[in-house]
């Protein structure tokens, strides 16, 4: 993301500091894992009661949820990542989602996306004669470029050497186009092209800018499918907790970072909001990559914190935690259009009817919602638009009766999760895939180092993990034990 000032050097000192890693999300906890396998001694600062991040489970009712606006898997990048953690893929049951995603369009029209790429394209061909084998034909294309792609997922901040090694470059067009763009060449119709990017209203973001790697969503549906963790998404971040701690990773609760302390530029550790300073070898954030810069770093050059302040962000939206009665089989998310935006109804109760008490089910109706629009409502404005989406027809289809057991508006996620700006992330645009996501290897401050979605393209907890590993092998190479 910058022009480094410096080459970091390889260590050959003994470490005489643990290395320091700010927040137990799954970029953290991957990080610590990979770590402590090495030998390092690794403590882990986590300013919650919990570990997990936005992917933690949540408490209502009785009921637990996945607390996080997470709500698909990314089955090969997870288990890439854990392979490199040294964890079995069969220690996380899977179930597959035959029946993913259902679209209620402003004009009334619907349409549906299952595993099944015949099912699929046969109710397009329905609607839209002659979609039906456009849309195939756009899923294979889709399928063999991310084949192609898909090992730069797994290097750090790669470059032109990678591309080429990689034998990618025949893809370099496409990964510097828009989803829009990518789209348009595939000659959809215009309601197909809307559903394929109601993942961009999650980012709050145009089509125009959102990169074209989403247009691999779809394709993955089809090809690996999508899977729902038994227990929820929150048994990711567990399953990590888990290892972590057998690895002899050091977790502090409830232990807050007011800033880490860099003089000339080099890390010496970290000042807690108690303030207690911890001496670290190197320090890693797990928290937002800007936040980090912006917030924590102390003295962090004011030219390039004002570069990183111009970033957009990614808002968590508002969330409506429920109990029903009833279910709405058979999609596991129920999306409804509305202008730039959606909403969406997640049932898990489908795929896992254990879930149940008394015939009661838990739900989710989740308003992904653009940053400056969350921040114009502001806590009132949400609470009203919350309001006025569980009052609305088109979810309660199937549902006798509901009850709503916790509200969260963006301040709330902030304040509950410790989020820089009410945010989880840079927006994952075009124009930063082009220039380039931030480092895993900070290039202005030496010994530090960020991990998680903020170092990632994408939002699935899948990435998180990646990021964890990768990171830590930066931090690996540049202070090897001795």
């Amino acid at each position: 993301m910058f022009a480094p000032p410096f080459t970091i050097p390889t260590m050959s000192a003994p470490l005489a500091h643990p290395i320091i890693i700010i927040g137990a999300g799954v970029g953290g906890l991957s990080a610590a894992i990979r770590l402590a396998r090495q030998g390092y001694a690794v403590q882990v600062l986590e300013a919650r009661a919990q570990a997990g991040g936005l992917a933690s489970g949540f408490t209502a009712g009785g009921f637990t949820f996945d607390a996080g606006p997470y709500i698909l898997l990314d089955k090969p990048g997870l288990e890439w990542a854990f392979a490199q953690l040294g964890i079995a893929p069969e220690t996380l049951p899977l179930t597959p989602i035959e029946n993913v995603y259902h679209v209620l369009h402003e004009d009334g029209r619907t349409t549906a996306f299952d595993r099944s790429l015949a099912t699929t394209a046969a109710g397009f061909e329905a609607q839209f004669p002659g979609s039906g084998s456009l849309y195939k034909a756009f899923v294979e294309k889709m399928l063999a470029t991310h084949a192609n792609v898909q090992p730069l997922t797994f290097h750090s901040h790669p470059g032109v050497w990678d591309v080429l090694r990689n034998g990618s470059l025949g893809s370099v067009p496409f990964m510097l186009s828009s989803l829009a763009t990518v789209l348009d060449k595939a000659e959809l119709p215009p309601t197909l092209q809307e559903s394929i990017g109601i993942w961009t209203h999650i980012a709050g973001q145009p089509m125009t800018q959102a990169p074209a790697p989403m247009a691999f969503v779809p394709g993955l549906f089809h090809g690996v499918g999508s899977y729902y963790p038994k227990g929820g998404m929150r048994a990711v971040p567990e399953l990590l907790l888990a290892t972590a701690l057998a690895a002899g990773v050091d977790i502090k609760y409830d232990t807050k970072v007011a800033s880490i302390q860099a003089p000339q530029q080099r890390v010496a550790g970290v000042v807690t909001a108690a303030g207690e300073f911890l001496p670290a070898t190197a320090v890693m954030s797990d928290a937002s990559g800007i936040g980090t810069y912006v917030e924590l770093v102390d003295g962090f050059p004011a030219p390039e914190k004002a570069k990183l302040q111009k970033l957009p962000l990614q808002s968590p939206g508002t969330c409506a935690y429920l109990a029903v009665r009833g279910r709405q089989p058979p999609y596991y998310i129920r999306f409804k259009l509305r202008g730039a935006g959606c909403t969406a109804f997640v049932q898990p109760g489908l795929l896992a009817p254990e879930l149940a008490q008394d015939g009661w089910f838990p739900a989710r109706l989740i308003s992904p919602l653009a940053h400056a629009e969350a921040d114009a409502l502001g806590p009132e404005g949400q609470r009203e638009l919350i309001d006025q989406q569980l009052a609305e027809p088109w979810w309660q289809e199937g549902i006798s009766e509901y009850k709503v057991l916790h509200r969260r508006t963006t301040f709330e996620w902030g304040r509950d999760y410790n989020l820089y700006r009410d945010s989880m992330n840079p927006v994952m645009t075009s124009r930063l895939m082009l220039k380039g996501r931030l480092a895993h290897r900070s290039p202005t401050v030496r010994g530090l180092y960020l991990t998680g979605s903020s170092t990632h393209p994408g939002q699935w907890v899948s990435f998180c993990a990646i990021a964890g590993v990768l990171a830590a092998d930066c931090l690996t190479h540049d202070y090897p034990r001795v």
